[in-house]
């Protein structure tokens, strides 16, 4: 049997969502294949010293690590640079290392590794599988890097990614949005035509279960945004919006860390809105207890995000039994979702949210109630680890 390449900027023992995912898949596939390799980067963005026992990697897996410098996941020009030298680092492993009845699997990052791994298919004739999280060049511009679609530096970047991306053997997507997407980008190289499956993410229903949380309160309904307060979450609008409300039984909390953390925290500050809380950052291991921390958990994707990414912490939302309420574009994945299994509310504009929640009141929590038990049946179901992983495992 061939050997299989994985290659991912994020990876054990990093405990950030990529790198328990890519983990996860992997464990899984070396079940299939004798020989497994990792190339990944060394760890650079993980803030918790110590690591979760349930999280491991098979030890019939192979992990190279790639060194490069360590820079701040917050400045974009720091990443850039080590998205580079990773990518380029990470290439010339490839090439010493694969032959051409070999498997490559690539995640979408580091970016340039998408560009460069068309390249290695071209020299090595191997079989070359892309599993997309994100889709670039489209997410630089809802998350700022990139101005306009109109620019000389986008043009270029959009017609390099099409020709990788329609490179691959096969394309697998994390949603609906994103299959739509990625069939208009592959179609418009007419030599290279990758097939696109969507496989979603999965729920770990055995790890994280619905249960009481102590800071439950019988006069508060209790929104929640976990995970990272990034620039693509629409956090800043969400927050201004917070702000108009004209209901004292909401309160906010935001859990976690990220590039406008800052930013939010001085906007609450300045307007005196005592209605939000922020938390710090935590470790998958206690999910079940932030994750039952409120009545209903906030989902977002900055506005023009369609078919760019999925919300993959929106599973473990559904495992711990919770309403969701998600923020973003129509017939997005998690639109889709939340409308088709009747698990929350859906809203694409500002002033249906404002209106929603100026709306609410205590007896809406019976409501709640009830979409999350709807929630964790499709997470012991349709979304559970197993069934998810097994499909990828078939799949690849």
């Amino acid at each position: 049997m061939s050997k299989l390449f994985v290659v991912s900027e994020l990876f054990y023992p990093e405990e950030t969502s990529t790198a328990f995912v890519m983990t996860k898949i992997v464990n899984k596939l070396s079940e299939k294949y004798d020989e497994v390799e990792v190339i990944c980067g060394n760890s650079n963005y993980d803030t918790l010293d110590k690591k979760s026992e349930n999280y491991f990697l098979d030890t019939k897996v192979k992990r190279t690590v790639i060194n490069g410098f360590k820079g701040s996941k917050n400045n974009l020009i720091a990443r850039a640079v080590r998205f580079v030298f990773l990518s380029l680092s990470m290439f010339v492993t490839l090439l010493r290392k694969v032959k051409s009845t070999d498997k490559v699997v690539i995640v979408t990052n580091p970016a340039p590794i998408i560009i460069l791994a068309q390249w290695l298919k071209i020299i090595k004739k191997m079989q070359l599988i892309i599993l997309v999280h994100d889709v670039f060049p489209e997410n630089t511009v809802p998350a700022g890097i990139i101005k306009s679609k109109e620019s000389f530096l986008y043009k270029i970047l959009l017609k390099w990614f099409n020709s990788a991306y329609a490179s691959a053997d096969k394309l697998i997507v994390v949603g609906r949005d994103m299959k739509v997407v990625l069939q208009d980008k592959v179609r418009s190289n007419a030599k290279l035509v990758a097939t696109v499956e969507v496989i979603e993410n999965w729920a770990e229903e055995k790890k994280v279960i619905p249960k009481r949380s102590a800071t439950d309160r019988e006069d508060k309904i209790i929104f929640q945004f976990a995970g990272n307060l990034g620039r693509v979450q629409g956090l800043a609008e969400l927050i201004r919006i917070i702000k108009k409300t004209n209901n004292d039984i909401l309160e906010f909390h935001f859990v976690g860390e990220g590039a406008i953390k800052q930013e939010l925290i001085d906007f609450v500050k300045d307007n005196q809105m005592t209605n939000v809380v922020f938390k710090g950052a935590y470790k998958r291991e206690d999910q079940t207890e932030v994750l039952n921390a409120c009545d209903i958990s906030i989902v977002t994707l900055s506005p023009g995000m369609f078919g760019l990414g999925v919300p993959s912490k929106t599973y473990n939302i559904l495992a711990a039994g919770k309403a969701v309420m998600f923020i973003g574009d129509v017939n997005s994945e998690i639109d889709l979702l939340v409308k088709e299994q009747k698990i929350g509310y859906s809203f694409h504009n500002e002033n249906g949210i404002l209106e929603f929640f100026n709306s609410l009141t205590i007896d809406k929590k019976e409501q709640l109630q009830n979409f999350g038990v709807k929630a964790r049946h499709l997470a012991e179901t349709i979304y559970s680890e197993e069934s998810i992983l097994n499909r990828y495992r078939d799949s690849i």
